[in-house]
């Protein structure tokens, strides 16, 4: 292995502790035993670590821990906007299987589209960045309904449910059930439901550090 795959190796360790009192963090020991690699190779391998701060000693305890350097570089990541950190793999993802790609957010009970990304196949109607749409007629709007609980849904359409189409749910007991088949399966489908001719599957990520909840949707032609 070359020194930066070994250096990968001692920062993945990490993943695997609870860092506690007790533990503090990993020791020469640990690390040497975790790698099966000649004391000496570990011993400069974890000098030049700490040497550019991507891990850092306990005074007391001696133990290694992940450095500044690289808490800092990781908090930088966590506070991009999720939409944004999102786009390069819609980019792939639309590139890759020809179909329209969008990044959506959900606001009450709409849907605003954040971005978009043309795939090579050809859809005659898109939905531009700043569209709005029902949450709850929607594969986007479910895949978002369904990060909450059934009060919340049944909390945000007590006064104002509304079908716009024959194949979305046409009451909030239909929108819960279908709801709780996108938490099992993590994935939401819509047929013809919004646009005529056009299915869409989606699905959400979630930034726990920052609350932020976004659904990525591929767009494309319906069979039927």
């Amino acid at each position: 292995m070359t020194t930066l795959e070994n250096s990968v190796a001692i920062l993945k360790l990490f993943k695997h502790i609870d860092l506690t009192q007790e533990q503090p963090g990993l020791t020469f020991t640990d690390i040497a035993e975790a790698l099966s690699l000649p004391k000496s190779t570990v011993s400069r391998l974890l000098s030049t670590m700490e040497s550019e701060g991507l891990l850092e000693r306990d005074p007391q305890s001696r133990c290694f821990r992940l450095g500044r350097m690289l808490l800092s570089l990781t908090s930088r990541y966590l506070s991009t906007p999720l939409v944004d950190c999102a786009s390069p793999m819609m980019v792939r993802l639309a590139a890759e299987t020809s179909c329209t790609g969008y990044i959506s957010v959900l606001d009450g009970r709409e849907i605003m589209v954040m971005r978009l990304f043309q795939g090579r196949m050809f859809i005659q109607l898109v939905t531009p960045p700043g569209s709005r749409m029902p949450a709850a007629h929607t594969s986007v709007g479910r895949a978002l309904l369904a990060r909450h609980g059934d009060d919340f849904v049944r909390n945000l359409y007590r006064d104002d449910w509304q079908v716009s189409s024959p194949n979305s749910p046409q009451t909030v007991e239909q929108l819960l059930t279908e709801l709780d088949r996108i938490r099992q399966r993590g994935w939401s489908l819509a047929r013809n439901e919004t646009l005529h001719g056009i299915s869409s599957l989606s699905t959400t990520v979630t930034n726990k550090i920052l609350g932020e909840t976004v659904a990525l949707c591929l767009s494309f032609p319906s069979l039927t």
